[in-house]
């Protein structure tokens, strides 16, 4: 098993790390840079699980029952119990698919700086500064000796900003800026040092993916990389680059 095998297992149990198999949990203990990605991935999944607990719901009564449903002994009638357990799976089910726009087949740094993005996205992590326009987080980023970009589109430039998050991609240091890119519509750049970094993006040259509701493009310039994430369509996106 190598490097990425146990990686793509571990992703998969991080909530349940007894279901992985002892070679890739042996990796991992032996392996400080995918050790330090498990315990980050890990971190997300349990502040996740933790935003689900803390969901309120139109019944005021409900989530308490499906607590203390999960506490009842096992022997409950099964007639009382599926429909609370299927009720329960589907909170978990739309929970999935609101949190976790990667996938198994993204290289690391990509999967992590969605998942970062995300977070911001719903709430789960705050922004550290909040500034108005984008030379005020430049100003900031600079400050705090944070990954500041090199060069940007002019039209992503121009937008009003929310704020920056310092965050990790891939082991290395790394800031999220927010752009109202539309009207209720957020875009969040993801900027890091790319040396060494493998499947490194193609230089000043956009590539456009989907992944779930999210739509991305990334790209390079010099040694810094860069991913531009939001919810709002393609076209969108791309009129940032002067491409629509």
């Amino acid at each position: 098993m190598n490097r990425e095998e146990a990686r793509l297992e571990l992703d998969a149990t991080t909530l349940r790390p007894q279901d992985a198999s002892p070679a890739a949990r042996a990796m991992a203990e032996k392996d400080p840079q995918l050790a330090a990605w498990l315990e980050k991935r890990t971190a997300f999944d349990e502040s996740v699980a933790c935003a689900f607990r803390a969901m309120s719901v139109s019944d005021a009564g409900l989530r308490d029952r499906i607590l203390m449903a999960a506490k009842k002994p096992a022997e409950r009638s099964r007639r009382w119990g599926t429909p609370t357990l299927i009720a329960a799976a589907a909170c978990v089910a739309f929970g999935w698919v609101m949190f976790w726009p990667g996938n198994a087949t993204m290289a690391a740094w990509e999967s992590e700086s969605l998942h970062a993005v995300a977070q911001v996205e719903y709430g789960v992590m705050k922004l550290d500064e909040r500034a108005e326009t984008y030379e005020a987080v430049r100003k900031l980023l600079t400050e705090r000796e944070c990954p500041c970009p090199s060069k940007l589109p002019q039209r992503l430039t121009g937008l009003r900003t929310y704020g920056c998050k310092r965050v990790q991609v891939d082991g290395r240091a790394a800031t999220i800026i927010c752009f109202e890119l539309q009207p209720g519509k957020e875009a969040h750049l993801v900027v890091f040092d790319n040396t060494g970094l493998g499947n490194c993006p193609a230089q000043d040259a956009p590539c456009f993916k989907s992944a779930r509701n999210w739509h991305y493009a990334s790209w390079s310039h010099g040694s810094q990389s860069f991913m531009l994430a939001t919810t709002a369509d393609e076209e969108a996106l791309k009129k940032v680059f002067e491409l629509a």
